[in-house]
């Protein structure tokens, strides 16, 4: 038995949150005494990233003679991360990257002991779910299914049959009961389902479910996402009570969708809107980011600067100002600046105390890069 520790628990407990990014630290204080251990691996093991195995056929047909169940990158960490309580019970931020495979699905590893995850992240790589019964999404959905804590929750670039998107969805909002965050990235339908189709379907789904929504956000991102998509998760969640949206590289239909859904809510204090791919800007738009504290619009040409702050200067006069702060993303640089809007911006700023900043993407034409910037922006909680 060790003795007792010569520091009170919060005196140790800040050392050890002090030297926190350095992993040496942190095993060195796991080793001072067993007191000292709980805190430590808190630190060790809260960020979990796990990528599936890429190799060639040969090379996996000769491992998974060796490990039936899977690749033997997939069984260390299924044994000494997943499966061992002593760690896995520390786990709080989960990454899953799967690779392009021929058997995805077995070199997924199994929820086991990663019970108390808060964030968990799926990168998809394109993977394709074909049915509902594709055992990629019956992998995916177990760490959904066995974490009831899941605060925050992304996907990102997945191809998915309909129905077994209306089972991902579903999943989510009855098996996560604190999701707050939620970031959907490059969700479509497959080639063989028409995207009118997903989006009639989606919107029949709507119409049958509107009363019976389970689940409220407060963060959501949503970017490069088919409407029917859209739809089906529409028709599980609530966004009266958003606090943050951000709405990227979407087409005007599935934008004014997700507007109008979180339309009377009266927290929402944060929202960002690509407006760069659009041909109109209509009028009530303007009305809606009026009400909002802080706004960031994503525009295309510097010209559109101008006609966006005169529509807001109208709406402002329309209903008392909300918005305080107001910054513009451009993906191209002005040729030649417009003297117009440094005008707008001065009477905007000088009747209404409203504070415009302007910035411009570092390469021109890269919208990419700006849109993982503009992302990683929606995803801060």
């Amino acid at each position: 038995m060790s003795p007792p520790s010569v520091f009170p628990p919060e005196i140790y407990d800040r050392i050890i949150d002090e030297v926190s990014s350095s992993k040496e630290a942190l095993s060195a204080c796991s080793l001072v005494e067993r007191s000292w251990i709980p805190r430590s691996r808190s630190h060790m093991f809260r960020d979990i990233n796990f990528t599936t195995p890429e190799s060639t056929e040969t090379t996996r047909t000769k491992q998974r003679q060796l490990t039936p169940g899977g690749s033997r990158h997939t069984d260390a960490f299924q044994q000494h991360v997943a499966s061992n309580a002593d760690v896995a019970s520390y786990a709080r931020r989960l990454v899953l990257t799967l690779t392009s495979s021929g058997n995805i699905a077995s070199d997924i590893p199994q929820a086991s002991e990663l019970l108390n995850l808060h964030s968990l992240t799926l990168r998809c790589s394109n993977i394709i779910i074909y049915a509902v019964n594709d055992a990629v999404l019956t992998r995916l959905l177990s760490f959904i299914r066995h974490n009831q804590h899941l605060e925050y929750i992304a996907l990102y670039s997945l191809v998915i049959d309909p129905s077994a998107f209306d089972v991902f969805i579903n999943c989510i909002s009855i098996r996560a009961p604190r999701l707050q965050s939620l970031h959907l990235h490059s969700v479509w339908g497959p080639d063989w389902t028409p995207t009118a189709g997903w989006s009639q379907r989606g919107g029949r789904l709507s119409q049958s479910t509107h009363h019976h929504r389970v689940r409220s956000l407060t963060k959501l991102c949503v970017s490069h996402c088919e409407s029917g998509a859209i739809s089906t998760f529409l028709a599980a969640f609530d966004l009266q009570s958003l606090e943050r949206l951000a709405l990227i590289n979407l087409d005007w239909d599935t934008c004014m969708s997700l507007v109008v859904a979180s339309s009377s809510s009266t927290t929402l204090a944060h929202f960002t809107l690509d407006l760069s791919n659009l041909r109109r800007l209509p009028s009530d738009i303007f009305t809606y980011l009026a009400k909002v504290h802080t706004v960031q619009l994503v525009l295309k040409h510097f010209s559109d600067a101008s006609n966006v702050l005169q529509q807001l200067r109208r709406a402002a006069y329309q209903r008392a100002l909300t918005l305080k702060r107001l910054h513009l993303q451009f993906r191209r640089y002005p040729i030649p600046s417009d003297p117009m809007i440094d005008s707008a911006a001065r009477e905007l700023e000088d009747d209404f105390r409203l504070r415009v900043s302007i910035g411009f993407e570092k390469t021109e034409g890269t919208s990419e890069s700006m849109d993982a910037w503009w992302i990683h922006e929606a995803e801060r909680y």
